[in-house]
């Protein structure tokens, strides 16, 4: 599916001479036999991308589409009967993506492969300095590399002898042509400053299977043309990727989760940790994956980050002591990898490889096998790691996605965890693949009844001991599509206009910390007025925000904070305030990094009652025009704070 370049300024001479070499190329059939029909559609469109004048522009395609041969044989052409070679740089996400552009011989996919006659060179960390190819007609690097040839150093020689070192551009200096494998990677804040003070002439080309780099930008803010468009499910209707099953099934533990989402809209690793030692989730993922490698297959495992990669290794020791039986009904061990950053890249290519031969049967992960890995052999994953990232889940599912040799199809799996109402929810399948609702365990695209009958058996079994949710949905779209709906919190704060009336309404964060209105004293005014409350955007989530006005309206009917020694008594009981409590922590116990949250979280534990529990107010200021503002103050019995300060003292 294209979509029309709009007609801009005349090309370029420079331009000229590339739209003029692509055409030549394509006249005279080079690559015909090789190339798909999408390819092929794909370097119509480009053609038509330059003759619009264009010199910025990206081309999406799912992973396992042909994205490598595509770009090089998109730098052949361009260098097809040139007067000139164009200097050319390809610039990819990891080494591993580097060794794999470059190839190693006319078997493997990559220059090597597909363009053998064309020099071709590296520059990054690892490459030796007297060998990087800044002289080869290709340079291959990294985006990490890119700064380096941003801001390289070269020295020069006068003729007294004397040495002079200047930094130069060598990439806005050096190259006519530049291709971004992975292009939304290029949207990181140092690549995208590179990236915008290139040459305006300077032709740059991004490929991708997923143009958004996260919830708010996407690559099209940094190349605005859209020359070429495949989606996931044509692509797998026109047989170019495998089949696939996407099941869903539901975490063992009913418990709510609540995951804090960050900065980029991603679940942040730290509230994740929780479901690292999950024992009951662990072990259901470790049985799904034994029954599925029991019946043929290869699954890959997506692990939750944190406590220094503790999950895949945790997760591949338990399967490593798990029996499938062999070709001769001889029970024997799994044999399991966990793939983690801190395993050199040359070490993973040799676990792939075993992968590969089958002398691996799954391997566990976080984020290495997101970009630039493709098998011919893993058709199953699960995703054991929640995700906000619609970027991550698109990745992940395009790494079981390459057609197998014996036409097996993929599955793949969710766990869907119970989750907090008030917490963003994760991306489904569903999102994935850009539909309302998907029916569990349905296929997208054809698969050979054979293989069919043999992926129902396992996929009822799973369902049998394990349940499935009842529908898989787009929630994620969804709760994307309504936070474009709402007012926008700034600092804490939305204006918004209600019964005619602009009004100020306040996070709960805002709240604690310009009022002292904690989650205990807002509840209780929740439960004892009637607040207006209305759902704001704060960055990628959808929150509740409080009328300021009214809830300094019901802080000045509370009593006041009139104190005896350290307790206030009420009646029959004595109350002392959570502020005094984290005083008397901080002096009896030094040692103890005790906060305000620190005591509120315990007060949460202990208090069972409200007759636990006693709210004042506090003087604050009084306004230019007489009104007196106040600041609210939970208490708590003086049993309950002994309470505190003893879970303090032990933990």
């Amino acid at each position: 599916m294209t979509q029309p370049v709009a007609q801009t300024k005349p090309s370029s001479t420079l331009d000229s001479r590339h739209l003029y070499s692509l055409e030549q190329y394509v006249a005279d059939g080079n690559k015909a036999d090789v190339l798909y029909e999408h390819q092929k559609a794909i370097i119509k469109d480009t053609a038509e991308f330059l003759r619009n004048g264009h010199h910025r522009g990206y081309i999406e395609a799912p992973t396992g589409t042909g994205k490598t041969v595509l770009f090089v044989t998109l730098a052949e052409a361009f260098s097809y009967r040139a007067e000139k070679l164009p200097k050319i740089l390809v610039v990819t996400p990891t080494k591993d993506l580097v060794r794999q552009t470059l190839g190693g011989s006319r078997s493997d996919k990559g220059f090597a492969g597909f363009a053998p006659h064309m020099s071709v060179g590296t520059f990054y960390s690892d490459t030796p300095a007297a060998i990087r190819g800044l002289d080869t007609q290709v340079t291959i690097t990294t985006y990490a590399s890119l700064a380096k040839l941003a801001a390289a150093p070269i020295t020069t020689i006068d003729e007294r002898g004397k040495h002079h070192t200047k930094i130069v551009n060598l990439v806005n200096q050096h190259f006519d042509i530049i291709f971004l494998d992975e292009g939304h990677k290029a949207l990181g804040s140092s690549s995208r400053h590179i990236i915008d003070d290139i040459n305006p002439d300077t032709l740059i080309i991004g490929f991708t299977a997923t143009p958004d780099y996260h919830a708010s930008r996407g690559l099209e803010s940094l190349l605005p043309a859209l020359i070429h468009r495949l989606d996931l499910k044509e692509a797998i209707k026109l047989d170019m990727l495998s089949s696939v099953i996407p099941i869903a099934i539901p975490a063992p533990t009913t418990t709510a989760q609540e995951f804090s989402i960050g900065a980029l809209g991603e679940y942040e690793n730290k509230s994740l940790r929780q479901l690292i030692h999950n024992a009951p989730r662990n072990q259901m993922i470790v049985s799904i994956a034994t029954q599925l490698i029991q019946a043929g297959n290869t699954p890959i495992i997506a692990c939750i980050p944190g406590e220094t990669m503790t999950h895949p290794q945790l997760i591949a020791d338990m399967l490593s002591e798990q029996f499938v039986d062999d070709g001769h009904g001889i029970p024997r061990p799994l044999r399991v990898h966990a793939i983690t950053s801190s395993i050199s890249a040359a070490a993973r290519q040799k676990i792939y490889a075993e992968l590969e031969k089958g002398t691996i049967d799954a391997l566990t992960y976080i984020d290495v096998l997101t970009e630039g890995w493709d098998s011919q052999r893993a058709n199953v994953i699960i995703n054991a790691r929640p995700t906000r990232s619609l970027v991550a889940a698109r990745q992940r599912m395009g790494r079981i996605l390459r057609n197998k040799y014996d036409n097996r199809p993929a599955l793949a799996i969710d766990i869907v965890d119970t989750i907090e109402s008030n917490t963003a929810p994760q991306v489904s399948m569903a999102d994935i693949f850009t539909l309302k609702t998907m029916t569990n365990g349905s296929s997208i695209g054809d698969i050979d009844p054979t293989h069919g009958r043999v992926m129902k058996q396992s996929i009822e079994a799973i369902f049998k001991q394990y349940g499935a949710v009842k529908a898989i949905t787009n929630n994620y779209t969804l709760y994307a599509e309504m936070l474009e709906t709402l007012p926008h919190l700034t600092r804490g704060q939305a204006s918004i206009k209600q019964d005619g009336v602009v009004r100020t309404f306040a996070s709960a964060a805002r709240l604690s910390s310009r009022l002292a209105v904690d989650s205990f004293a807002l509840d209780y005014i929740k439960k004892n007025h009637s607040i207006a409350i209305r759902m704001v955007r704060r960055h990628h989530e959808a929150i509740e925000a409080y009328d300021e006005e009214q809830i300094q309206t019901y802080l000045a009917d509370l009593p006041n904070a009139v104190h005896t020694g350290h307790g206030l008594r009420v009646s029959d009981t004595t109350y002392i305030s959570l502020g005094e409590l984290v005083t008397i922590i901080r002096r009896k116990y030094p040692y103890v990094d005790a906060t305000y949250r620190s005591v509120e979280t315990i007060a949460h534990e202990i208090v069972k009652s409200d007759n636990d529990l006693h709210f004042t107010k506090r003087f604050r200021a009084r306004t230019h025009r007489g009104v007196v503002l106040y600041t609210a103050q939970t208490m708590v019995s003086v049993a309950i704070g002994q309470a505190i300060v003893a879970a303090h003292r032990d933990g």
